[in-house]
């Protein structure tokens, strides 16, 4: 329970904050120089690859189907703010808590994400340079009960964006980094955005997440045993992106 309240608190938490700016600029004859967006989307999640706790290494393989059989909670959150300097900020969150049994193992897993970008536009489109972290927040189902782990991991990446008609947009994004104790992790989303109107569009697209994380003996419940997690998260997204 502890786990989820954590995960719904952590999705909501930044959201509030865009809207006291919007509000705040509203109340001022001035226009604004920030431009904001809230995207809520969903996935039809796949996650291959394996964990290992001590010495057991198992593979994890869940299709879409799986984890909505075993899916408790889960949501998925992205938002924006983009100054008229170029300069803008991204946050995304996506979590899902699973049934105990059988979920390969997997009781939770969430993905936070922080980036700062700069844009620049091109003849050929617009390209956003970004840098920030990504908080990894797993939990398995072990033969010595419950054991979760968190991690932080550093990324570096590119979005390019064309505008290919009055109403549809292409979009891709690609980051690779690492961390501390993740020899690799990396990122592809590529789609396309239908404008709705002014201030709303749909969003489609096909995203994957890799990691490669192995800490060593850092993980809770304390104990001198090795937690690893090498996977790759991925499927068709589909959101709708309100921008204001």
């Amino acid at each position: 329970m502890n786990t989820a309240i954590k995960s719904i608190a952590l999705c909501c938490a930044f959201l509030p904050l865009q809207t006291i700016a919007a509000d705040t600029d509203a109340s001022t004859t001035e226009v604004s120089s920030w431009d904001f967006s809230v995207e809520l989307y969903g996935q039809l999640t796949n996650i291959d690859g394996s964990t290992q706790v001590g010495p057991v290494d198992a593979p994890l393989d869940l299709s879409s189907n799986d984890i909505f059989s075993k899916l408790k909670m889960g949501g998925m959150a992205h938002t924006e703010g983009l100054h008229s300097s170029g300069w803008g900020y991204s946050f995304d969150y996506a979590f899902m808590n699973l049934d105990a049994s059988p979920a390969d193992g997997l009781l939770h897993q969430g993905v936070f994400e922080a980036k700062g970008f700069k844009r620049y536009e091109y003849d050929f489109g617009t390209v956003d340079y970004m840098a920030g972290i990504r908080w990894w927040d797993i939990t398995l189902d072990a033969e010595m009960g419950e054991t979760g782990v968190d991690w932080v991991d550093y990324v570096v990446g590119v979005r390019y964006s064309k505008q290919l008609s009055q109403d549809w947009t292409f979009e891709t994004l690609v980051d690779a980094g690492a961390g501390t104790d993740t020899k690799f992790t990396g990122q592809v989303n590529t789609g396309v955005r239908y404008a709705i109107n002014e201030w709303s569009e749909l969003h489609l697209a096909y995203k994957a997440v890799w990691v490669d994380y192995d800490n060593g003996n850092d993980f809770r419940p304390v104990t001198d045993k090795q937690f690893g997690y090498d996977t790759v998260t991925h499927g068709v997204v589909m959101g709708w992106n309100i921008k204001f």
